[in-house]
Formats: C-alpha cells, structure tokens, sequence
C-alpha cells in the first residue's frame, strides 16, 4: 500500500514516516508547499490508499474522509488506541524489495514521474553514509530539506539507526 504524507514539517513528519514504515507500506512525500494540481497529480498516480495530513492541507486532494488520517482532527482516536504492542504475528517484515517510499521526480517531460525505492536501496544508502563520510551516536545532523527531496531519508532516519540526534528545521529556521 501507498500513503501520501502531506505536513509540515516537525515531530509529526518523522513519526509518520516511521508510523508509515512500520505498518509495511511505502510513504510519498507529499509537500505541501508544491502547487496543488501537482500534489493532486502525484496523488492520483500513487494510486493512495491512505492520506495522513492535517485539515488545513489535506482538502487539495479530494480523498474521502475515510482514506485520510488528519493529525489534528483525529488526535484524540489515535491517542485513545491502545498501546500494546502487536503480537509478532500482525507486524509486517518488509523485503529488501518491497517499497520503502514513491518519490517524484520533476519530470523532463513535465510531468512528474513517480520512482520507487525500496528497502534494500535505503538500505544501502544509509550503510554507506554512515561510513563515509561518517556519522555516530554523539552527532546531531540537522534537517533543512523538504522530504520530497532523497536527500531527506540521510538527514532523518540515518541519525535514528545510529543513536544520534535528529533537529528538524521548520521552514522559517
């Protein structure tokens, strides 16, 4: 499954990235800065099957109610699920093949082009950061870029998979 990830950026992005990865599906970064003909493009050729968001940003893309998970209006639902962990059996492992997010290129031919990566490919790329040019438990790498851009799987989860620290800019910063 697929899942737009449309919010500003903050706590709230990474955690859903996480949230996103951890039930076995593929995140598409969604930012809401971008026009929303092109957001709503993106959308529909990711096929979404769930659109996390907020409600002041989640409207451009005309999903049903029920294919949404607004951060703010359904805080108390969310807060008043349980929090017991999954038995083995209901976690998804993923494999180095599966999807681990869609991103969108520009597009040469003007329109965007949606490219998977997955696991094994993130994989890697954080592995080989980590080595070179290095980075390990005592560092803080801070995020400036728009998670629509590659470079932001670097800036937010290779600190995570080290024990290092992680500051998200906001837009202002």
């Amino acid at each position: 499954q697929r899942v737009g990830l449309c919010v500003d950026r903050g706590p709230d992005m990474l955690a859903a990235v996480l949230g996103i990865l951890k039930a076995g599906a593929a995140y598409v970064p969604l930012d809401p800065m971008f026009p929303v003909e092109r957001l709503r493009f993106m959308a529909e050729d990711a096929q979404l099957a769930l659109l996390v968001s907020t409600s002041a940003l989640a409207d451009p893309f005309g999903l049903p109610r029920q294919r949404q998970l607004l951060l703010d209006a359904d805080a108390a639902a969310t807060a008043s699920q349980s929090d017991q962990r999954l038995n083995e059996d209901a976690t998804l492992d993923p494999h180095p093949e599966d999807p681990a997010y869609v991103i969108y290129t520009s597009g040469s031919t003007g329109r965007p082009k949606g490219v998977v990566v997955p696991h094994r490919a993130v994989v890697n790329f954080l592995v080989s950061m980590a080595r070179e040019p290095g980075l390990n438990a005592d560092d803080v790498l801070v995020a400036v870029t728009t998670l629509s851009f590659d470079i932001a799987v670097l800036e937010l989860q290779l600190p995570l998979t080290l024990g290092a620290t992680v500051v998200i800019a906001s837009r202002d910063e």
